[in-house]
Protein backbone atom coordinates (compact mmCIF):
# COMPACT_ATOMS: atom_id res chain seq x y z
CA UNK A 1 0.00 0.00 0.00
CA UNK A 2 1.11 3.06 -0.95
CA UNK A 3 1.21 6.15 1.56
CA UNK A 4 0.64 9.83 0.40
CA UNK A 5 3.37 12.76 1.32
CA UNK A 6 0.21 14.16 3.19
CA UNK A 7 -0.91 10.94 4.99
CA UNK A 8 2.68 10.64 6.50
CA UNK A 9 2.75 14.28 7.80
CA UNK A 10 -1.21 13.65 9.18
CA UNK A 11 -0.05 10.45 11.31
CA UNK A 12 3.70 11.73 12.45
CA UNK A 13 1.43 15.05 13.57
CA UNK A 14 -1.30 13.35 15.10
CA UNK A 15 1.32 11.21 17.14
CA UNK A 16 3.01 14.43 18.46
CA UNK A 17 -0.04 16.04 19.34
CA UNK A 18 -0.91 12.50 21.51
CA UNK A 19 2.30 12.44 23.15
CA UNK A 20 1.76 16.27 23.74
CA UNK A 21 -1.64 15.36 25.33
CA UNK A 22 -0.89 12.83 27.07
CA UNK A 23 2.57 14.47 28.59
CA UNK A 24 0.30 17.53 29.27
CA UNK A 25 -2.24 15.38 31.40
CA UNK A 26 0.64 14.11 33.40
CA UNK A 27 2.22 17.74 34.58
CA UNK A 28 -2.02 18.51 35.39
CA UNK A 29 -1.81 15.88 37.43
CA UNK A 30 1.37 16.54 38.67
CA UNK A 31 0.58 20.21 39.69
CA UNK A 32 -3.06 19.61 40.78
CA UNK A 33 -2.03 16.33 42.80
CA UNK A 34 -5.36 15.27 41.43
CA UNK A 35 -5.74 11.99 39.40
CA UNK A 36 -8.99 12.81 37.97
CA UNK A 37 -8.63 15.22 35.56
CA UNK A 38 -12.29 15.01 33.77
CA UNK A 39 -15.26 12.39 34.27
CA UNK A 40 -14.31 10.40 31.79
CA UNK A 41 -10.86 9.53 33.11
CA UNK A 42 -12.57 7.21 35.53
CA UNK A 43 -16.42 7.55 35.27
CA UNK A 44 -17.52 5.07 38.22
CA UNK A 45 -14.60 6.76 40.15
CA UNK A 46 -15.64 10.54 39.38
CA UNK A 47 -19.18 9.01 40.92
CA UNK A 48 -18.16 8.20 43.61
CA UNK A 49 -15.82 11.35 44.71
CA UNK A 50 -18.86 13.40 44.00
CA UNK A 51 -20.95 11.25 46.52
CA UNK A 52 -17.69 11.07 49.30
CA UNK A 53 -17.26 15.16 48.45
CA UNK A 54 -21.43 15.43 49.38
CA UNK A 55 -20.75 13.27 52.58
CA UNK A 56 -17.52 15.45 53.95
CA UNK A 57 -19.46 18.46 53.19
CA UNK A 58 -22.51 16.99 55.29
CA UNK A 59 -20.04 16.32 58.00
CA UNK A 60 -18.47 19.57 58.02
CA UNK A 61 -22.48 21.31 58.74
CA UNK A 62 -23.17 18.59 61.34
CA UNK A 63 -19.76 19.92 63.01
CA UNK A 64 -20.85 23.32 62.75
CA UNK A 65 -24.27 22.39 64.33
CA UNK A 66 -22.58 20.08 67.20
CA UNK A 67 -20.55 23.36 67.78
CA UNK A 68 -23.91 25.72 68.06
CA UNK A 69 -25.93 23.11 70.12
CA UNK A 70 -22.65 22.52 72.65
CA UNK A 71 -22.49 26.63 73.04
CA UNK A 72 -26.13 27.30 73.50
CA UNK A 73 -26.19 24.43 76.27
CA UNK A 74 -23.38 25.37 77.89
CA UNK A 75 -24.86 29.14 78.02
CA UNK A 76 -28.28 27.55 79.26
CA UNK A 77 -26.32 25.43 82.19
CA UNK A 78 -24.42 28.31 83.51
CA UNK A 79 -27.71 29.91 83.61
CA UNK A 80 -29.36 27.16 85.67
CA UNK A 81 -26.38 27.04 87.93
CA UNK A 82 -26.66 30.96 88.85
CA UNK A 83 -30.05 30.22 89.24
CA UNK A 84 -29.12 27.22 91.26
CA UNK A 85 -27.22 29.19 93.41
CA UNK A 86 -29.13 32.07 94.07
CA UNK A 87 -32.29 29.85 95.45
CA UNK A 88 -30.05 27.98 97.58
CA UNK A 89 -29.01 31.82 98.93
CA UNK A 90 -32.40 31.63 99.53
CA UNK A 91 -32.92 28.94 100.99
CA UNK A 92 -30.70 29.50 103.72
CA UNK A 93 -32.16 33.18 104.24
CA UNK A 94 -35.41 31.56 104.86
CA UNK A 95 -34.09 28.92 107.49
CA UNK A 96 -32.50 31.79 109.40
CA UNK A 97 -36.25 34.00 108.93
CA UNK A 98 -37.51 30.78 110.78
CA UNK A 99 -35.54 31.64 113.97
CA UNK A 100 -37.93 32.24 116.38
CA UNK A 101 -35.72 35.07 117.93
CA UNK A 102 -36.00 37.27 115.03
CA UNK A 103 -38.60 40.39 115.16
CA UNK A 104 -40.35 42.42 112.79
CA UNK A 105 -37.63 44.16 111.89
CA UNK A 106 -35.12 41.14 111.35
CA UNK A 107 -37.62 39.49 108.60
CA UNK A 108 -38.31 43.06 107.02
CA UNK A 109 -34.36 43.23 106.79
CA UNK A 110 -34.25 39.30 104.98
CA UNK A 111 -37.43 40.53 102.78
CA UNK A 112 -35.21 43.08 101.15
CA UNK A 113 -32.23 40.23 99.69
CA UNK A 114 -34.88 37.96 98.92
CA UNK A 115 -36.64 40.58 97.26
CA UNK A 116 -33.00 41.31 95.04
CA UNK A 117 -32.78 37.08 94.85
CA UNK A 118 -36.58 37.11 93.45
CA UNK A 119 -35.55 40.20 90.41
CA UNK A 120 -32.00 38.29 90.05
CA UNK A 121 -33.85 35.11 89.22
CA UNK A 122 -36.67 36.69 87.04
CA UNK A 123 -34.34 38.43 84.90
CA UNK A 124 -32.18 34.84 84.49
CA UNK A 125 -35.36 33.26 83.44
CA UNK A 126 -35.43 35.51 81.09
CA UNK A 127 -32.51 34.79 79.84
CA UNK A 128 -30.57 35.32 76.09
CA UNK A 129 -28.17 33.65 73.83
CA UNK A 130 -25.43 34.85 71.82
CA UNK A 131 -28.26 35.40 68.93
CA UNK A 132 -30.69 37.10 70.76
CA UNK A 133 -32.90 34.52 71.54
CA UNK A 134 -34.83 33.62 74.75
CA UNK A 135 -33.73 30.36 76.33
CA UNK A 136 -36.58 29.47 77.65
CA UNK A 137 -39.39 30.70 75.76
CA UNK A 138 -40.27 27.59 73.45
CA UNK A 139 -40.49 28.27 69.65
CA UNK A 140 -41.40 31.91 71.08
CA UNK A 141 -37.70 32.89 71.31
CA UNK A 142 -38.23 36.12 69.96
CA UNK A 143 -40.25 37.15 73.33
CA UNK A 144 -39.25 37.27 77.07
CA UNK A 145 -39.99 33.84 78.46
CA UNK A 146 -41.98 35.88 81.65
CA UNK A 147 -43.59 38.11 82.39
CA UNK A 148 -44.34 40.10 85.38
CA UNK A 149 -47.43 41.92 86.19
CA UNK A 150 -47.37 43.67 90.39
CA UNK A 151 -51.16 44.56 89.54
CA UNK A 152 -52.18 41.27 88.49
CA UNK A 153 -55.15 39.69 90.95
CA UNK A 154 -53.25 36.31 90.92
CA UNK A 155 -50.25 35.42 90.04
CA UNK A 156 -47.62 38.20 89.65
CA UNK A 157 -45.29 36.05 87.08
CA UNK A 158 -46.28 34.75 84.08
CA UNK A 159 -44.83 31.93 81.61
CA UNK A 160 -45.33 33.87 78.54
CA UNK A 161 -43.79 30.94 76.08
CA UNK A 162 -44.90 27.89 75.00
CA UNK A 163 -43.60 23.75 75.55
CA UNK A 164 -41.53 24.03 71.80
CA UNK A 165 -38.22 22.48 72.19
CA UNK A 166 -35.96 23.71 69.36
CA UNK A 167 -33.66 20.94 67.70
CA UNK A 168 -30.74 21.07 65.46
CA UNK A 169 -29.69 18.41 63.82
CA UNK A 170 -26.02 16.73 64.58
CA UNK A 171 -26.18 13.63 62.45
CA UNK A 172 -28.12 11.82 59.26
CA UNK A 173 -29.89 10.15 62.12
CA UNK A 174 -30.23 12.30 65.11
CA UNK A 175 -31.53 15.49 66.34
CA UNK A 176 -31.07 17.71 69.76
CA UNK A 177 -32.91 20.09 71.61
CA UNK A 178 -30.90 23.27 71.76
CA UNK A 179 -33.18 24.68 75.17
CA UNK A 180 -35.50 24.15 77.74
CA UNK A 181 -38.81 25.22 77.84
CA UNK A 182 -39.47 27.52 81.12
CA UNK A 183 -43.05 25.61 81.14
CA UNK A 184 -41.51 22.19 82.44
CA UNK A 185 -38.58 23.73 83.73
CA UNK A 186 -39.92 27.02 86.29
CA UNK A 187 -43.72 27.04 85.92
CA UNK A 188 -44.60 23.30 86.45
CA UNK A 189 -43.16 22.95 89.74
CA UNK A 190 -45.55 21.90 92.31
CA UNK A 191 -46.15 24.09 95.57
CA UNK A 192 -45.94 22.47 99.08
CA UNK A 193 -48.86 19.63 98.64
CA UNK A 194 -51.44 20.52 101.88
CA UNK A 195 -54.16 18.50 103.71
CA UNK A 196 -56.60 20.61 106.33
CA UNK A 197 -59.17 19.93 108.34
CA UNK A 198 -62.80 20.60 107.27
CA UNK A 199 -65.35 20.07 109.70
CA UNK A 200 -65.62 18.37 112.73
CA UNK A 201 -68.88 16.60 114.93
CA UNK A 202 -68.50 16.89 118.70
CA UNK A 203 -65.00 17.72 119.34
CA UNK A 204 -63.54 20.06 121.70
CA UNK A 205 -60.99 20.89 119.80
CA UNK A 206 -58.93 19.99 116.45
CA UNK A 207 -55.54 21.13 114.93
CA UNK A 208 -53.65 19.76 112.39
CA UNK A 209 -50.31 20.72 110.84
CA UNK A 210 -47.66 18.71 108.10
CA UNK A 211 -44.79 17.30 110.33
CA UNK A 212 -43.34 15.11 107.90
CA UNK A 213 -43.81 16.37 104.67
CA UNK A 214 -41.89 13.82 102.43
CA UNK A 215 -44.75 11.37 103.91
CA UNK A 216 -47.65 12.96 103.45
CA UNK A 217 -46.54 13.82 100.28
CA UNK A 218 -46.45 9.97 99.03
CA UNK A 219 -49.60 9.80 100.93
CA UNK A 220 -51.03 12.94 98.46
CA UNK A 221 -50.02 10.90 95.56
CA UNK A 222 -50.74 7.63 96.03
CA UNK A 223 -54.91 9.10 97.27
CA UNK A 224 -55.62 12.43 95.51
CA UNK A 225 -58.33 12.09 93.23
CA UNK A 226 -58.58 14.89 90.64
CA UNK A 227 -61.94 13.67 89.36
CA UNK A 228 -64.01 12.99 92.21
CA UNK A 229 -63.36 15.04 94.75
CA UNK A 230 -65.05 13.22 97.36
CA UNK A 231 -62.80 10.46 97.40
CA UNK A 232 -60.47 13.70 99.16
CA UNK A 233 -61.95 13.70 101.99
CA UNK A 234 -61.18 11.27 104.92
CA UNK A 235 -63.26 11.03 108.63
CA UNK A 236 -61.32 10.66 111.88
CA UNK A 237 -63.83 8.51 113.96
CA UNK A 238 -62.94 8.04 117.62
CA UNK A 239 -63.91 4.51 118.05
CA UNK A 240 -62.64 3.77 121.52
CA UNK A 241 -60.57 5.56 124.57
CA UNK A 242 -57.81 5.17 123.28
CA UNK A 243 -58.35 4.03 119.02
CA UNK A 244 -58.99 6.38 115.96
CA UNK A 245 -59.82 5.22 113.19
CA UNK A 246 -59.57 6.74 109.78
CA UNK A 247 -61.97 5.81 106.53
CA UNK A 248 -62.51 7.58 102.84
CA UNK A 249 -65.59 9.44 103.11
CA UNK A 250 -66.25 8.94 99.49
CA UNK A 251 -65.09 5.41 98.85
CA UNK A 252 -66.40 4.35 102.30
CA UNK A 253 -63.84 2.41 103.13
CA UNK A 254 -61.17 2.32 106.04
CA UNK A 255 -58.07 3.56 105.59
CA UNK A 256 -56.16 2.88 109.43
CA UNK A 257 -56.63 2.81 112.74
CA UNK A 258 -54.22 3.75 115.35
CA UNK A 259 -53.49 4.49 118.88
CA UNK A 260 -55.23 7.86 120.61
CA UNK A 261 -55.41 10.07 123.38
CA UNK A 262 -57.30 12.34 123.51
CA UNK A 263 -55.85 15.75 123.59
CA UNK A 264 -52.54 14.13 122.59
CA UNK A 265 -50.78 14.30 119.06
CA UNK A 266 -50.41 11.71 116.66
CA UNK A 267 -49.03 11.89 113.08
CA UNK A 268 -50.96 9.77 110.36
CA UNK A 269 -48.90 9.40 107.23
CA UNK A 270 -46.70 12.86 107.78
CA UNK A 271 -50.12 15.15 109.16
CA UNK A 272 -49.82 15.74 112.76
CA UNK A 273 -53.39 15.74 114.24
CA UNK A 274 -54.21 17.03 118.19
CA UNK A 275 -58.17 16.57 119.10
CA UNK A 276 -60.02 16.52 121.70
CA UNK A 277 -63.61 14.78 122.25
CA UNK A 278 -65.10 11.41 122.94
CA UNK A 279 -66.13 8.14 121.62
CA UNK A 280 -68.40 9.34 118.73
CA UNK A 281 -67.04 12.66 117.83
CA UNK A 282 -65.29 12.80 114.21
CA UNK A 283 -63.35 15.22 111.85
CA UNK A 284 -62.93 15.37 108.61
CA UNK A 285 -60.11 16.58 106.77
CA UNK A 286 -59.45 17.21 102.90
CA UNK A 287 -56.37 16.58 100.86
CA UNK A 288 -56.34 20.24 98.72
CA UNK A 289 -55.85 20.52 94.99
CA UNK A 290 -52.02 20.25 93.67
CA UNK A 291 -50.56 23.77 92.58
CA UNK A 292 -48.19 24.85 90.70
CA UNK A 293 -45.90 27.65 91.42
CA UNK A 294 -42.84 29.02 89.67
CA UNK A 295 -39.60 29.96 91.87
CA UNK A 296 -40.39 33.76 91.86
CA UNK A 297 -43.90 33.56 92.57
CA UNK A 298 -42.86 31.42 95.93
CA UNK A 299 -40.56 33.88 96.78
CA UNK A 300 -42.41 36.91 95.79
CA UNK A 301 -45.18 35.44 98.76
CA UNK A 302 -42.11 34.89 100.98
CA UNK A 303 -41.52 38.63 100.48
CA UNK A 304 -44.37 39.88 101.32
CA UNK A 305 -45.54 37.70 104.60
CA UNK A 306 -41.94 38.62 105.72
CA UNK A 307 -43.09 42.34 105.69
CA UNK A 308 -46.35 41.53 106.75
CA UNK A 309 -46.80 43.15 110.41
CA UNK A 310 -49.94 41.47 111.43
CA UNK A 311 -49.27 37.70 110.14
CA UNK A 312 -50.02 35.77 113.32
CA UNK A 313 -46.61 32.93 114.19
CA UNK A 314 -48.82 29.86 112.93
CA UNK A 315 -49.51 31.47 109.49
CA UNK A 316 -45.88 33.05 109.41
CA UNK A 317 -44.75 29.22 110.08
CA UNK A 318 -47.18 27.40 107.08
CA UNK A 319 -45.59 30.80 104.95
CA UNK A 320 -42.46 29.73 106.02
CA UNK A 321 -43.04 25.71 105.10
CA UNK A 322 -44.74 26.78 101.92
CA UNK A 323 -41.75 28.90 100.70
CA UNK A 324 -38.89 25.93 101.70
CA UNK A 325 -41.15 23.08 99.86
CA UNK A 326 -41.63 25.10 96.92
CA UNK A 327 -38.46 26.06 96.38
CA UNK A 328 -36.72 22.50 97.39
CA UNK A 329 -39.22 21.53 94.70
CA UNK A 330 -37.40 24.20 92.06
CA UNK A 331 -34.49 22.82 92.58
CA UNK A 332 -35.18 19.50 92.30
CA UNK A 333 -37.13 20.79 88.83
CA UNK A 334 -33.55 22.45 87.72
CA UNK A 335 -31.57 20.07 88.80
CA UNK A 336 -33.53 17.50 86.22
CA UNK A 337 -33.45 19.88 83.55
CA UNK A 338 -29.24 19.92 84.51
CA UNK A 339 -29.25 16.59 84.43
CA UNK A 340 -30.79 16.83 80.69
CA UNK A 341 -27.98 19.49 79.47
CA UNK A 342 -24.77 16.96 80.54
CA UNK A 343 -26.65 14.22 78.99
CA UNK A 344 -27.31 16.16 75.89
CA UNK A 345 -23.86 17.35 76.26
CA UNK A 346 -22.38 13.86 76.45
CA UNK A 347 -24.47 12.50 73.31
CA UNK A 348 -23.51 15.79 71.23
CA UNK A 349 -19.45 15.20 72.01
CA UNK A 350 -20.14 11.42 70.97
CA UNK A 351 -21.25 12.22 67.80
CA UNK A 352 -18.91 14.74 66.62
CA UNK A 353 -16.17 12.10 67.39
CA UNK A 354 -18.52 9.98 65.39
CA UNK A 355 -18.46 12.29 62.45
CA UNK A 356 -14.79 13.13 63.00
CA UNK A 357 -13.79 9.88 62.38
CA UNK A 358 -16.47 9.12 59.40
CA UNK A 359 -14.69 11.98 57.75
CA UNK A 360 -11.21 10.93 58.32
CA UNK A 361 -12.56 7.76 56.40
CA UNK A 362 -14.32 9.34 53.72
CA UNK A 363 -11.60 11.84 53.03
CA UNK A 364 -9.60 8.65 53.05
CA UNK A 365 -11.57 7.20 50.76
CA UNK A 366 -11.52 9.49 48.13
CA UNK A 367 -7.98 10.33 48.60
CA UNK A 368 -7.36 6.98 47.21
CA UNK A 369 -9.89 7.64 44.13
CA UNK A 370 -8.89 11.15 43.01
CA UNK A 371 -5.05 11.67 44.41
CA UNK A 372 -2.71 11.27 42.17
CA UNK A 373 0.56 8.74 43.37
CA UNK A 374 3.47 11.12 42.84
CA UNK A 375 6.07 8.59 42.14
CA UNK A 376 3.72 6.80 39.46
CA UNK A 377 3.07 10.21 38.09
CA UNK A 378 6.99 11.30 37.97
CA UNK A 379 7.83 7.86 35.96
CA UNK A 380 5.06 8.70 33.87
CA UNK A 381 6.29 11.88 33.28
CA UNK A 382 9.74 10.67 32.05
CA UNK A 383 8.48 8.22 29.99
CA UNK A 384 5.98 10.74 28.18
CA UNK A 385 8.57 13.00 27.68
CA UNK A 386 10.74 10.17 26.12
CA UNK A 387 7.69 9.40 23.95
CA UNK A 388 7.29 12.78 23.10
CA UNK A 389 11.10 13.14 22.09
CA UNK A 390 11.24 9.87 19.77
CA UNK A 391 8.07 11.03 18.26
CA UNK A 392 9.63 14.51 17.49
CA UNK A 393 12.78 12.39 16.40
CA UNK A 394 11.22 10.13 14.25
CA UNK A 395 8.84 13.26 12.57
CA UNK A 396 11.92 15.17 11.60
CA UNK A 397 13.61 11.59 9.56
CA UNK A 398 10.20 10.82 8.19
CA UNK A 399 9.58 14.23 6.77
CA UNK A 400 13.14 14.69 5.82
CA UNK A 401 12.85 11.78 3.40
CA UNK A 402 13.19 12.12 -0.67
CA UNK A 403 14.01 10.69 -3.74
CA UNK A 404 16.89 12.98 -3.87
CA UNK A 405 18.29 11.58 -1.55
CA UNK A 406 18.94 8.37 -3.42
CA UNK A 407 19.75 9.83 -6.89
Amino acid sequence: MRISTGQLYDRSIRSVLENQGDLSDVQRQLASGKKLLRPSDDPVGAAQVIRLTEEIDLIGQYKKNNNLLTNSLEQEETVLDNITDSVNRARQLMIQAGNGALNVDDRKAISIEIGQIRDEIFDAMNSQSANGEYFFAGYQSASPAFSYDPGAAGNKYAFEGDDGINEIQVSNTLSLAVNHSGKAVFEDVFARLTGNIISSVGLTSATSAITVQDQFDKFHKANYDGVNGANNEFQISIVGAVQVEISNVGLGTTVATQPFISGEPFVFNGQEFSISGGVGDTVNFALQQPVKKNITETLNDFYINLRDDSLADGDYQVALNDALVGLDNGLTSIGHATSALGGRMNVAQSVLESNLDLEIANKTARSNIEDVDYAQAVSELSKQEAALQAAQATFSRVTGLSLFDYI
